[in-house]
């Protein structure tokens, strides 16, 4: 039987917990949409999935209302950029309010890292052919619209678009293979077009 005394010891220790991290972290509230902190002059926007941090640093900010820890960006201001505990593609990126998001072709992307994403996400291939990602950049923007098909899939890979412009950040898309073809597909907007053959030989 757990003891009362023993319940409340528990207690006070993850109050002290919940306390030290709060004291020697930055301290964020919720308002209108966006994580701030007043005094700092700190205010960030949730950026859409499709944004994922190259590598996770410090803890530097801390949410208590929903128990939630922000980390630095290795290489980007903490003041502009945080990340929540790295979750591959399911890790959000916060940034600061005055800035704008650049688009995946604004970032101007040089490599495509082809991972697969499960417990633990690792990398299959690397795409460095400037033809190849030029004409995925193309079809994502221009392709006709493909509904993703929602069963079927023989082969999924996550495809973490990286450049030297913004070499912190990875701009994500999902590949898929179904039997009515091969996609590139959108979490965030749900746009969906066939890719054919593109990425054959890179993603098996």
């Amino acid at each position: 039987m757990n003891h009362p005394i023993r319940r409340a010891a528990a207690a006070l220790l993850a109050a002290l917990t919940l306390a030290s991290c709060s004291a020697r972290l930055v301290n964020l509230t919720y308002e209108n949409g966006q994580m701030i902190n007043k005094f700092k002059h700190l205010a960030y926007n949730a950026a859409p999935l499709n944004y994922e941090p190259a590598a996770v640093g410090e803890e530097f900010a801390y949410y208590g209302k929903a128990d939630l820890v922000l980390y630095e960006i290795v290489g980007l201001d903490p003041k502009e950029w945080l990340t929540e505990a790295y979750a591959g593609t399911a890790t959000t990126v916060f940034y600061d309010a005055d800035l704008a998001l650049p688009t995946l072709a604004e970032m101007e992307p040089s490599k495509v890292f082809v991972c697969i994403n499960e417990e633990i996400t690792y990398g299959v291939s690397t795409v460095e052919d400037a033809e190849i990602i030029a004409k995925l950049l193309d079809l994502y923007e221009n392709g006709e619209y493909a509904e993703w098909p929602l069963v079927g899939s023989t082969l999924t890979r996550e495809l973490k678009f990286w450049s030297d412009k913004y070499p912190h950040i990875y701009f994500n898309l999902t590949y898929g293979e179904f039997p009515e073809g091969k996609f590139l597909y959108d979490r965030t907007t749900k746009r969906s077009v066939m890719i054919g053959d593109l990425l054959d030989g890179y993603v098996s």
